[in-house]
């Protein structure tokens, strides 16, 4: 396990429970966190950690900060995290609540969500990713749950591209929030979510377990698997 290159982090005496330092402390084992990212104004912060012993790597949505938005420098930071799971092998779990890119930013905060999605994408088949999604996971930010292996979805999360008012305006249909990227749309249709909680409190709980099962799984060398034709089956 990587040794952290920051200072351990504060005890989470924030009373806010959107603050990123409480989500990461109920994911992971008491007094096994360390952080992997500065505590600062980016609206993301990341973290390693054991979960029932096994190491898991993790970040959170700073909801506080912008509503989550993701920045650039909030971007990397979950890029850095990606390359820290990667590299040793461990599952990594995001916190989500944001509403997307740093539109302030300008093309800088849409190329820095691009290379998000991008390390997502290189982690795919090579470490287990579950993203547990806790409020708003809107517009840049709700690709990124779509990209993992496992979504878990509170009761008051929701994942949309764009909202209510938008689909309103161009399409006349008249939808709040809930019914557009709310657990029922996305459980029963869309195909997104595959577990759904009543609380943020059990979402983490699943995301713990799934971790745990997930962490534990042997690993495949790919290039160990001879290639078969399927196509006369």
């Amino acid at each position: 396990m990587m040794s952290s290159q920051h200072p351990p982090p504060s005890a989470p005496a924030q009373t806010d429970p959107r603050g990123p330092l409480i989500r990461l402390s109920a994911l992971f084992d008491e007094g096994s966190i360390h952080l992997i990212s500065p505590e600062d104004r980016s609206g993301v912060l990341a973290a390693m950690g054991r979960v029932e012993g096994v190491p898991v790597v993790g970040f959170s949505s700073d909801a506080r900060v912008q509503g989550g938005a993701m920045g650039s420098e909030g971007c990397e930071h979950i890029v850095h995290a990606y390359d820290v799971a990667v590299r040793e092998r461990v599952p990594i779990v995001g916190l989500w609540h944001s509403g997307g890119a740093r539109l302030a930013e300008g093309a800088e905060s849409l190329h820095a969500v691009g290379l998000v999605f991008a390390a997502m994408t290189r982690a795919s088949g090579i470490v287990p990713q579950i993203s547990v999604v806790l409020g708003p996971a809107a517009g840049g930010a709700a690709y990124g749950p779509a990209l993992t292996d496992l979504v878990i979805l509170s009761d008051q999360g929701r994942i949309f591209v764009t909202g209510p008012d938008v689909v309103r305006s161009v399409t006349g249909e008249k939808i709040d929030m809930a019914g557009l990227g709310g657990p029922e749309p996305h459980s029963k249709r869309s195909g997104v979510v595959h577990v759904v909680t009543k609380t943020d409190t059990d979402a983490v709980l699943h995301a713990r377990r799934l971790a745990v099962l997930l962490g534990h799984q042997g690993r495949i060398r790919p290039d160990s698997v001879e290639d078969v034709d399927f196509s006369g089956l």
